[in-house]
C-alpha cells in the first residue's frame, strides 16, 4: 500500500469529531477577568482535528489590572475517543499591559444544538499562568 492510501484509509477509519466548526463565538470567565473569543477554521487535518485562527478580548476583574487582548493559532476538534469531548490547543501573541506570547489548552463539550462548553488553562509572557470556563457557539 502506497503512503497516500495509508493516510486516506486512517482518515476514513479515524474521522474528525461531529462537533467541527466553520466559526465559534463564546464568551469566557477566568482568572484573570471575563471576556470574548472568536475563531475561524481554515482548513480540516485529516485524523487531527480543525487548524483554525482565533482572537481574544478580555476585561481584568481588578481596574488596576491591564485587559489582555490576543491572537494566534488553534488545533481544535482533537476527538478524545468514545466521549463527546474534544480537547484543543492553541499559540499565539498576546498584549497585557506589555507584548507577549501565550500557549492555551482545553476541553470542549456540546451542551444543546450548537452550544457547547469549554475550560482550558494558559500560560503566557506577559499575563502569567491562568485558567477559564466558557461558553462557545459552533456554526
Amino acid at each position: 500500500m502506497t503512503p497516500r492510501a495509508l493516510l486516506i484509509a486512517a482518515a476514513i477509519a479515524l474521522p474528525c469529531t461531529a462537533s467541527a466548526a466553520t466559526t465559534w463565538a463564546g464568551v469566557d470567565a477566568t482568572t484573570r477577568g471575563y471576556g470574548l473569543h472568536a475563531g475561524l477554521s481554515v482548513f480540516q487535518v485529516p485524523v487531527l482535528g480543525t487548524l483554525g485562527v482565533e482572537a481574544t478580548a478580555e476585561r481584568a476583574w481588578r481596574k488596576d489590572n491591564p485587559s489582555r487582548f490576543a491572537a494566534g493559532v488553534t488545533l481544535r476538534d482533537l476527538n478524545l475517543p468514545l466521549t463527546r469531548i474534544d480537547a484543543f490547543a492553541s499559540a499565539g501573541a498576546e498584549y497585557a499591559g506589555r507584548f507577549g506570547v501565550y500557549t492555551e489548552g482545553g476541553l470542549r463539550g456540546p451542551l444543546l444544538g450548537p452550544s457547547g462548553w469549554r475550560a482550558f488553562v494558559r500560560g503566557s509572557t506577559a499575563s502569567g499562568f491562568g485558567a477559564g470556563v466558557g461558553l462557545e457557539l459552533r456554526f
